[in-house]
């Protein structure tokens, strides 16, 4: 028994005549006849009653349309959803990000514009620090994360990725969204906040705010050898977990914090980000996910971030 047996049949009952079921098949009518006979033989039952101008079923076809009609249905919505998840159009996309990423537009607008394209795509979002996502990647986590990394985080985890890669997996590839540098978060009312640029030296007398585990901005010991360079040691009066910790922290006058500073970065209300000069420090912010993920809907979501990324003019972003 094959497919289109249950096919013709379905078609030659519902229409009630072999030559309105041949036409709808777009087949001859002998074809009909003889796939019916077929699936009668096959079943030892008959199915339709032949009469002069029409057929009728028979209690054995009354009991065997109805289900087959649900299974046809079935089976084409399996085939449509399929052919939807395989375009992209529908499923499931996790992505992960970092406090950090909130500041950037890049994300704001690629998840919009996600949601608007590919409404029947279920996309959830997972807080994940950047040092934790590729290991959230190969857990099934996450799909895909935006990462942020210093020089000396990026170089470290780059590293170590291959020792978290399952097997079979190629590497990770990813995206880059945009180079950074440094910059000083401060109060706007703070003295230096109108400053175009600041050196190091300058931030001598100041308390600082740091984000120890951060993987973009510097550490306590990052931040001591580089204020060390300068000839001070930097005045720590909180650690804290996140940068979006330390710049709330910075909004309300607890101290300064050094932080991440790219085109297009927004900061709380309240805080200044001036720039730091004369420091080689170069960041990175990207999207990240297995090299050869087949996963239709990941591969429109880069796409998307990508397209952004060119209509952002932003700084370094491949073209």
């Amino acid at each position: 028994m094959e497919l289109r047996h249950l096919r013709y049949f379905i078609a030659a009952a519902e229409e009630e005549h072999f030559g309105r079921a041949s036409d709808r098949m777009h087949v001859t009518r002998p074809a009909i006849s003889q796939i019916v006979a077929d699936l009668e033989n096959e079943l030892g039952v008959s199915l339709f009653d032949r009469l002069p101008h029409r057929v009728k079923l028979t209690a054995a076809g009354q009991t065997l349309l109805p289900r087959l009609q649900t299974i046809m249905s079935d089976l084409n919505q399996a085939l449509i959803m399929a052919k939807r998840v395989g375009e992209g159009k529908s499923g499931a996309l996790n992505i992960g990000y970092g406090s950090l990423t909130l500041l950037h537009p890049i994300f704001r607008a690629s998840i919009k514009r996600f949601i608007e394209r590919y409404p029947e795509v279920t996309l959830s979002l997972s807080e994940i620090v950047s040092l934790e996502q590729h290991k959230a990647i190969v857990d099934g986590k996450i799909h895909a994360g935006f990462m942020h990394f210093s020089p000396q985080t990026g170089t470290a985890h780059k590293k170590a990725q291959a020792q978290i890669l399952p097997e079979g997996a190629k590497a990770f590839d990813h995206f880059l969204i945009q180079y950074g540098g440094l910059g000083v978060a401060m109060p706007h009312d703070h003295p230096l906040a109108k400053r175009k640029s600041l050196s190091l030296v300058d931030l001598a007398n100041e308390h600082f705010v740091v984000v120890p585990r951060s993987s973009v901005s510097p550490s306590y010991g990052q931040l001591f050898t580089l204020c060390q360079k300068e000839g001070f040691e930097p005045h720590v009066v909180q650690e804290v977990a996140t940068i979006a910790t330390q710049l709330n922290l910075v909004s309300v006058g607890v101290g300064i914090g050094v932080t991440m500073i790219g085109k297009h970065f927004t900061y709380p209300e309240g805080v200044v980000v001036v720039k730091l000069k004369d420091i080689s420090y170069k960041t990175t912010f990207e999207l990240g996910w297995i090299k050869g993920t087949t996963e239709p809907a990941l591969n429109q979501f880069i796409e998307i971030v990508k397209e952004l990324a060119v209509s952002m003019e932003l700084e370094d972003s491949p073209q």
